[in-house]
């Protein structure tokens, strides 16, 4: 019996994979995401350089949203290849995801509007990857400063970067994080990111980077997880419950990655730009927000090491109310261009208005 139930239906489901495989292929096409690499030398995550180097980045049951990345001579999503020479002046914006951009064309990002303001006077370089925490932009200006000697450093901020830079909330490989002895901070060793075969071999299924990538199989599940527990505790894409039982842990863990980046570049210009809570803005609730001290506290510690620093909140409340746009996708939290745009214009008015472009022209 069993036997000609196998003869029915295996046939049936490779068939029905085989065919998947074909749609997901051609007709609605899956997520594609560029190679990780560890770079031993510079102890840093980035892309790989020898693999797929353009791909089109998709979201939503029929990848309605979609964009092209295309990963440069560095390793990076970037419109732009990077030269260690210098011809002119350069600024460097660090990041997570939110730098790193998939989610709009790689023209389209952060980095990519403020190259459109600042050209042809300045260079933008762009360095993100996904899932960086605050700990991880530490190393990754020490990356940039021995690479790429920029002449001004972007930091750019979200409200998750804060309590993942502990290793004792996310130890994440091939990222720095930090380890709280109860008096001080102290970075621990990075746990050297090795590619596994089984996923590798995985991806080139485009059923599973349909799973994986435009359904958010992973993501919906841990989001509905947190709705049953209290939805009001998970904000701007994290548990606030966890964030604020560490709270010390982070308040340490920030001074200690601002204090040490001017240290190590010699008092070089050095902007920290950090994310606003927006679902509070849509309610309504932002004096209510419960992520809203992250703000308070990067704020806090910028103006005590006397570096500028931008937050977007007041630019995203004020457009949001004038003409009641969002700044992210339906099916991604990313901000989506318009959110690319406004963060871009802010950035380049305070820049303009330290005078830090006057410095080098």
């Amino acid at each position: 019996m069993l036997q000609n139930l196998l003869r029915l239906t295996l046939p049936s489901l490779v068939g029905t994979l085989l065919i998947l495989e074909l749609i997901f292929a051609f007709v609605i096409p899956a997520a594609e995401n560029p190679y990780y690499y560890y770079d031993p030398d510079d102890h840093i995550l980035r892309f790989s350089t020898t693999e797929q180097r353009e791909g089109v980045y998709t979201r939503g049951l029929l990848a309605q949203q979609r964009s092209k990345w295309s990963i440069n001579n560095a390793g990076w999503n970037s419109a732009v290849d990077f030269e260690t020479s210098k011809r002119k002046p350069r600024i460097a914006i660090i990041g997570d995801s939110y730098v790193q951009a998939l989610e709009v064309n790689v023209g389209d990002s952060l980095a990519g509007q403020l190259r459109k303001l600042v050209s042809p006077h300045f260079d933008v370089y762009d360095f993100g990857i996904s899932g960086a925490p605050l700990s991880q932009y530490l190393q990754m200006t020490r990356y940039v400063r021995n690479r790429f000697d920029p002449d001004i450093i972007v930091i750019n901020v979200v409200h998750n970067d804060f309590d993942e830079s502990l290793c004792s909330v996310k130890r994440k490989v091939g990222m720095l994080c930090f380890e709280d002895d109860g008096r001080d901070i102290r970075e621990a060793p990075i746990l050297a990111y090795q590619p596994k075969s089984i996923f590798r071999l995985a991806r080139r299924s485009s059923v599973i980077r349909y799973l994986a990538g435009n359904m958010q199989i992973e993501t919906r599940l841990r989001m509905l997880a947190a709705s049953k527990q209290n939805n009001e505790k998970y904000n701007a894409n994290i548990d606030v419950d966890k964030a604020n039982s560490v709270k010390n842990s982070i308040r340490k863990a920030t001074d200690y990655v601002v204090r040490t980046i001017i240290e190590e570049n010699n008092r070089k210009p050095v902007l920290f730009l950090i994310d606003a809570p927006r679902r509070n803005i849509y309610k309504g609730t932002m004096s209510e927000s419960n992520v809203r001290w992250m703000n308070e506290l990067l704020e806090e510690k910028t103006a005590q090491y006397e570096l500028p620093f931008v937050d977007l909140s007041d630019e995203f409340k004020r457009l949001f109310e004038a003409e009641h746009v969002h700044f992210e996708w339906e099916n991604d939290y990313h901000w989506n261009e318009k959110g690319h745009q406004v963060a871009a214009y802010a950035l380049y008015r305070k820049l303009r208005t330290l005078q830090l472009f006057e410095q080098f022209e």
